[in-house]
């Protein structure tokens, strides 16, 4: 790709073109926003997301992805000509404390949660503060659909697909996969919380939908339990065709190792998990075994290949290095949060040709377009990002020692959600 070219797609910005990944192209150019009105000082940012414990194999993911997106703006010399400064905390049970503490604190912008539960809660509060909040995950599908629409809600976006874009795809994969008259029976094993009761539902409309399918059993286990016996049991009984499972972070693995252990994969023919390989630098070979396809959300780091894409191989290797993983979709829920507000608030700059207030911020990050590295993404007018979604085989590659997915499939969001306006299972229950 050359300059002119990458100008074009990524939106005639500097800042835009590195985050995409292709920022050699603007070496020794002139700052064209040099002229702007914006202040001296640099932008103060916030991002809560979980260090700590079980859910950390997500949240410092999501921390790396957000400070490699930092640095790639800071040593573009920053967002017409403002740098960020990047505050990183412990989200823990406290998210809507910790937003309201970035907000007495003075930041611009803040970023996370990676908790559904969480960003429930901080909805109303980021509406009520006018603080833009980008939440990295916190994917619930109802939030953005049916609680908060857009009528309701100016400063709160999230950037993550929601959930009905990997659970249906899901549901797909099984189909595909097995054929829709060989699947007779379903089961769930999901986190006992928000999050994990929307995936189920909505994976269950749609495997019902697209296979007729018998959901025969759905487990709720608490997120950050340290026993998952009592549902491999239940599952191992019922011998469900699949097996659906958002368990993520320290709950994925411990699943997919008391599983094994329990002959699991003996009585099922396949399982389907959204974000399994959310836990890819946690998992050790044996635990890729058996039928086992997962998602990767909005990003997976070899799609497209590295060897035709650039900006991934570059990113997959700096991430390497750096962190000594390979990165995951959370690592971009962090890059791209960051992103679609760096590239959406240097937009707004060159409209106005000053330093945006928050609710022109708002307005210009809603039906915002952008590149990463994973590709182009979206804001819709539901303030939802909507991003390619993507599921393969659960294997293990021996070069690397580490997981990896094969036979990706790669499905476009007007192919995983609903149009804007309608409700996901609403939409799903009026297939025909």
């Amino acid at each position: 790709m050359n300059r002119r070219t990458a100008l074009k797609v990524a939106g005639g910005s500097a800042i835009a073109v590195a985050l995409a990944g292709c920022g050699d192209l603007f070496q020794d150019d002139d700052d064209p926003l040099e002229d702007a009105d914006v202040p001296d000082e640099p932008i103060e940012a916030g991002l809560q997301t979980f260090l700590e414990g079980a859910p950390a194999v997500l949240g410092v993911q999501a921390e790396m992805g957000a400070e490699v997106a930092v640095d790639r703006i800071n040593e573009n010399d920053g967002i017409a000509g403002r740098e960020i400064e990047l505050d990183v905390i412990e989200e823990g049970e406290e998210a809507l404390e910790n937003y309201q503490q970035f907000v007495n604190d003075g930041k611009d912008v803040t970023f996370g949660p990676i908790s559904s539960g969480n960003h429930e809660a901080m909805v109303p509060e980021i509406n009520d503060q006018g603080v833009i909040n980008v939440a990295t995950d916190g994917t619930v599908t109802t939030l953005y659909e049916e609680d908060h629409p857009p009528e309701d809600n100016q400063y709160s976006f999230r950037f993550q697909n929601h959930d009905v874009m990997e659970a249906m795809a899901a549901a797909v994969e099984a189909v595909e996969l097995l054929g829709a008259d060989e699947i007779e029976t379903a089961a769930g094993i999901n986190p006992g919380y928000a999050f994990g009761f929307d995936e189920q539902e909505i994976f269950a409309a749609s495997i019902e939908q697209l296979a007729d399918a018998e959901i025969v059993y759905e487990g709720e286990p608490d997120l950050g339990t340290d026993d998952m016996s009592t549902h491999i049991e239940q599952v191992n009984s019922e011998e469900p065709d699949v097996l659906f499972s958002s368990c993520w972070g320290g709950d994925a693995t411990l699943l997919l190792e008391q599983g094994h252990g329990a002959g699991m994969f003996d009585n099922i023919e396949l399982m389907v998990g959204p974000v399994l390989y959310g836990s890819a630098n946690d998992l050790d070979e044996g635990l890729t075994d058996g039928p086992i396809r997962s998602g990767s959300r909005n990003f997976y780091w070899d799609q497209p290949s590295m060897e035709r894409w650039d900006p991934g191989q570059e990113l997959f290797d700096e991430v390497v290095n750096e962190y000594d993983e390979v990165p995951t979709a959370h690592f971009m829920s962090g890059y791209g949060a960051v992103t679609a507000w760096a590239t959406a608030a240097e937009k707004a700059v060159r409209i106005l040709g000053r330093w945006p207030e928050q609710d022109e911020l708002a307005e210009v990050l809603t039906n915002h377009g952008f590149y990463t590295p994973a590709g182009y993404h979206t804001i819709g007018p539901d303030h939802q990002g909507y991003s390619n979604a993507h599921f393969g085989e659960l294997a293990w590659d021996d070069d690397m020692d580490v997981a990896v997915l094969e036979d990706v499939n790669v499905y476009a969001p007007e192919n995983v959600s609903p149009p804007q306006g309608q409700v996901s299972l609403e939409w799903i229950e009026g297939w025909e």
